[in-house]
């Protein structure tokens, strides 16, 4: 390796140090900020209730109401004695943003809090403990369900059962002949012994029977269809980011104690008909909610085998931009989303052993929410059983209607300068990328950013619609000001200095224009790297030169040394 190399080695080995230390310094600053900001904020910007909800019919119409709190009733009608139902949805911005920021630094130990979690080889849908599990193979394409039961008898013997599943049936050993099933979309929150799922290489839908050892194909997708099923039964991503809750219509008891009112059928129905509610999912496995890659929101009809849209996820306000009502928010530009679909649900009256056997199943609607990419704003929906949106509530600063996006930052103007700065210390080249790739990163991922920062204040602005030409650059110039101005007059302080310690005119413009697009950390990285050796007055010109190069590098001079003869006198003893 000859010395230029070696030396160009050094100088990069060095500069990458550099940048990621640099990084992680500007990383933890800006956490903190957004903690602060967080942790500010007032707790009505962090709720919204709708009361009515809509979705009980002779309610009336929706209304979304300031939020309650001790012991005030939100969704309480003009009777003290009666509750309305309500829709109540809470975000919790800090808590989703160091979760998202926890998963990336204890990837494996974070995700094994939650189901569905990665593991080695493959995915637990369900785990209890090592002898009750639902894992999917991903080598074999093989479901595995792994149960031990324990017998009731003089002497209490645990029963252990392996199945394993693929698209031709089920078997007790891994056979090939049994099919695989590749990257398949496991239905949650339900039990392992029965399974729905949904393969996207074949596009179809699969019911797993464990129990009695069948699988049964369902709804096949045509190829031109352009859906994409992502998640299926109880969907939810950021949890504890947002929490949803629905509240059935109730009473007062005679101990002042609410209670649960039922849905009737009509007039002409006995009053013991009424429908109880079921949240979340169908327990009789008729109505299964399906989300789609696209935001879209379908119900999977096991019995019709159907699947038909009926709502969506909505995009959340931003900071510099106000969506529109129906615009709809891919999963993965939003911190944290809720599905949450309400069924009433009609069960056989009467004694003995069918009494309570549920009859028929309602599909009422659903209530859906979710949590901007950055944390500060939430968004609550309400559709009916046709997916049509009855009605939309956004997370509010004030009674006019500020959206929380645009006050969150006002509440600690210290905070939101420091994390402004914080943003332009970064490199020119990346916040130029933060603000062309806004889009291009998950939402959590966001936060765990380093260098491209796709939440910050130049990233929200690459993800603002403008209809005005030049209007987003313009903007976005504008906030990296502070980042431009300090590359251009470091990246003239190396061009300068350059000169001065003898650098060649090619290695000064490198190093010129390297510091401009990296700013301080290539700053950094040239003062570490650059020539140490003290210069000496060039006899030609009179300036500054480095002694170690045989031409001078301001005049081009040869290095002339004064030959030395020896003396014609010696000394002797």
């Amino acid at each position: 390796m000859n010395k230029h190399n070696g030396k160009l080695i050094n100088v990069i080995a060095t500069g990458f140090v550099v940048l990621v230390l640099f990084s992680l310094v500007l990383f933890w600053g800006r956490l903190f900020c957004y903690g602060r900001l967080m942790a500010i904020m007032p707790w009505e910007y962090k709720m919204v209730t709708i009361s009515p909800s809509g979705l009980v019919p002779g309610e009336g119409l929706p209304r979304q109401q300031r939020p309650a709190r001790g012991d005030t009733e939100a969704g309480v009608s003009n009777e003290p004695n009666i509750r309305l139902s309500a829709v109540y949805a809470d975000m919790k911005g800090e808590s989703a943003i160091f979760e998202a920021i926890d998963i990336g630094i204890n990837r494996r130990l974070s995700e094994a809090r939650r189901l569905p979690f990665r593991a080695k080889g493959g995915i637990y849908y369900w785990y209890q403990d090592k002898s009750n599990y639902l894992y999917f193979h991903e080598r074999s394409g093989l479901l595995a369900c792994n149960r031990t039961r324990k017998t009731l008898a003089l002497k209490s013997v645990a029963e252990r059962s392996e199945f394993f599943a693929g698209p031709n049936g089920v078997s007790e050993t891994a056979s090939a002949s049994i099919g695989r099933f590749e990257g398949p979309i496991v239905s949650a929150g339900f039990s392992m012994d029965r399974v729905e799922l949904y393969d996207g290489r074949q596009r179809r839908f699969y019911l797993v029977d464990f129990a009695n050892g069948t699988v049964t194909k369902g709804l096949e997708l045509a190829a031109g269809d352009s859906r994409e099923p992502i998640a299926m039964g109880l969907i939810t991503k950021g949890i504890p980011g947002m929490g949803l809750v629905w509240v059935p219509p109730g009473v007062k008891d005679a101990n002042g104690d609410w209670e649960h009112q039922k849905l009737f059928l009509p007039d002409d129905a006995e009053p013991n008909e009424g429908r109880d509610y079921w949240v979340f999912f169908d327990r009789t496995r008729e109505h299964i909610p399906v989300l789609d890659k696209s935001g879209r929101i379908y119900n999977y009809d096991t019995k019709e085998q159907s699947l038909v849209q009926v709502g969506y996820l909505p995009m959340p306000q931003s900071l510099y931009a106000t969506h529109g009502h129906n615009e709809v928010a891919n999963p993965g530009d939003v911190l944290g989303y809720n599905i949450q679909p309400v069924y009433a649900v009609r069960r056989s009256p009467g004694e003995g052993k069918k009494a309570g056997r549920v009859i028929d199943v309602k599909y009422l609607g659903m209530c859906v929410g979710s949590v901007s990419r950055e944390g500060t704003a939430m968004t609550l929906t309400v559709f009916d059983p046709n997916g049509k949106l009855v009605y939309r509530g956004d997370t509010e600063a004030s009674k006019d209607g500020v959206s929380t996006a645009e006050a969150v930052y006002s509440n600690s103007p210290l905070a939101t300068t420091i994390l402004f700065l914080l943003e332009n210390l970064q490199p020119v080249v990346f916040e130029v990328a933060s603000y062309l790739c806004a889009d291009c990163f998950e939402a959590g991922a966001g936060h765990r950013a380093l260098f491209i920062l796709p939440n910050s204040f130049v990233g929200m602005i690459g993800r603002r619609a403008s209809e005005i030409l030049f209007r987003k650059p313009m903007q976005a110039l504008l906030l990296m000001g502070p980042s431009l101005i300090l590359s251009v007059w470091l990246g003239l302080k190396v061009k300068k200095d350059a000169k001065l310690v003898g650098l060649s005119n090619a290695a000064g413009k490198w190093w010129t224009a390297g510091t401009i697009a990296f700013g301080l950390p290539a700053y950094i990285t040239y003062r570490l790297t650059r020539h140490k050796e003290v210069l000496v007055t060039c006899q030609n010109c009179g300036m500054l030169r480095r002694p170690d190069m045989e031409k001078c590098h301001r005049c081009g001079s040869k290095w002339e040394m004064p030959e030395l003869t020896p003396p014609n006198w010696r000394i002797c003893n």
